[in-house]
């Protein structure tokens, strides 16, 4: 079992992904952190999974040769943002166990639905069109332009 993220970069486990480090690495080989620039607050800010995903997580745990239960795992870690966390349990998982081809097919699915994610986020506008000011500037300004036009055609008709 891993150590948990959080702890100093002078335990026996990279802060930040939770893989075992040999005690004279300066650097994480899995996820590249320098343990002399970690700080042990920045651990907050690692993505972790709520009440809901812990319980499903556990189910999963619990009989993982369940592809349904699996499934239902990553629907609700891609619901809430917890993809990362997903990443990591996966990844712990491939940690103790290397040859276990349904944690690695699991952390590909994790790695193309947040891949996926990315690249819809930056695909979509920020503010849809229909709540811009400028949406409702061209609608005003063509309500304006159709009552003038109405006025002027039934005066001169």
């Amino acid at each position: 079992m891993t150590d948990a993220p959080g702890e100093t970069a002078t335990s026996g486990a990279c802060p930040k992904c939770g893989r075992r480090r040999a005690d004279d690495a300066e650097a994480c080989p899995r996820c590249g952190l320098v343990f002399s620039l970690w700080k042990p607050d920045l651990g907050a800010t690692l993505v972790r999974l709520d009440q809901t995903g812990e319980a499903l997580w556990r189910k999963v745990q619990d009989n993982w040769s369940d592809g349904a239960g699996h499934e239902e795992f990553l629907r609700h870690c891609l619901q809430t943002d917890t993809l990362a966390a997903a990443g990591r349990l996966y990844r712990e998982r491939l940690d103790e166990n290397p040859k276990d081809l349904l944690a690695a097919q699991m952390q590909s699915q994790v790695l193309s639905k947040a891949a996926l994610g990315l690249s819809i986020h930056k695909s979509q506008p920020r503010t849809a069109v229909t709540r811009s000011r400028w949406f409702w500037v061209v609608v005003l300004a063509a309500m304006a332009l159709g009552i003038a036009g109405g006025l002027f055609w039934r005066r001169f008709r």
